[in-house]
Parts: C-alpha cells; structure tokens; sequence
C-alpha cells in the first residue's frame, strides 16, 4: 500500500502545488479533492494531475496554504503532511528488476567473466568497451580530416557522470547523514 502523505510543493501569493501519492492513478480521487478544494472560498481554479499526483491550486491571495492543506489532508485521508525541505516517505514496495533487466545483466556479468578469464584478470569488460570507444574515435578523426565537437547530451552525460564520479565519497556521506 502507497503511504499516504501530503506535501506543500510551493506556493505563490495566487498558487499553491501540492502532491500526493494518493491521487495517482486514481481519477475518483482527483475529482474529490478538486470538488473540495474548489469549494474553499477564493479558491478560483483547481487542476489535478492523476499521473503525477499533482493539485495546482489558483486562488485569492488572502487564502492560506495551510487550508488548502487542511483540506486535501481531509478529503483523502492521508495521514502525514511532509514539511517543506522534508524527503517524502518511499513507498517499501518498490518493484523488482524486469526479466529482461535480470537477463541483460546476468550476461554482462559472465561476458565480463569470460573476458577477465581470458586475459588472466589484465582487461575486463568496461576497460576493453573504454579501449573500443577511444579507438572508434581516433579512427573518425584519422578518417574525417577534422575533430569534431561532440554532440550536446554527449557533453551533458560526461560532465554529470564525471561529477557523480569524482563526488562519489560526498555523496554517499550526504545519503547517509539523512
């Protein structure tokens, strides 16, 4: 079962998001807590967003957070409000690797296996696809004349990977501390 909590996802003088795992998936839900909400006074528009449990709320300034809140909370039920800043609670249930995840990973492993064997433990698989890639690119410089910028994602993905990388200790400690 989902946990049911609400959380304040910001506000604005004339909006306020709030989220919930309740709402999504489930359209009778979404439809009471708009018709609820709806009803606060100065309460102007209400969308609700099923897929990501999302209540995006228009209203006069006068109407505070904590009503919108009170409310939401009332009509579904949920038991915990999550302060702001707060992680929201993870739902126990996540669900298992795929078949095809398992079967994908399962051969990498032995294929990893097979070529450490080979080379008595001197390469292994993510060193030779390392090999593979730099000689891929030496062959198109060699081949095109010219050095090519690569792509944008290309450059995105190397520069997050390599902060996940070089930051790995920080971010553990980070995850940990929580």
């Amino acid at each position: 079962m989902s946990p049911r909590w609400i959380a304040l996802v910001h506000q604005l003088p004339e909006r306020t998001r709030l989220r919930t795992p309740v709402l999504r998936g489930d359209e009778p839900a979404c439809e009471r807590a708009a018709d609820a909400l709806a009803a606060v006074p100065g309460v102007r528009k209400v969308a609700v967003r099923p897929y990501t449990g999302s209540i995006l709320v228009d209203h006069e300034p006068t109407v505070g957070a904590d009503v919108l809140v009170a409310e939401a909370r009332r009509v579904l039920d949920c038991t915990r409000v999550v302060a702001r800043g707060e992680p929201v609670p993870v739902d126990g249930e996540v669900p298992a690797f795929s078949a095809l995840a398992r079967k994908m990973a399962h051969a990498a492993l032995e294929i990893d296996r097979e070529v450490r064997r080979h080379t008595e433990g001197a390469v292994d698989l993510g060193t030779l696809a390392a090999l593979g890639f730099v000689g891929a690119g030496m062959l198109e410089v060699a081949t095109s004349d010219h050095l090519r910028l690569p792509p944008w994602f290309n450059l995105g993905w190397w520069a997050f990977r390599t902060f996940m990388t070089t930051e790995r200790d920080e971010i553990q400690a980070e995850l940990e501390s929580r």
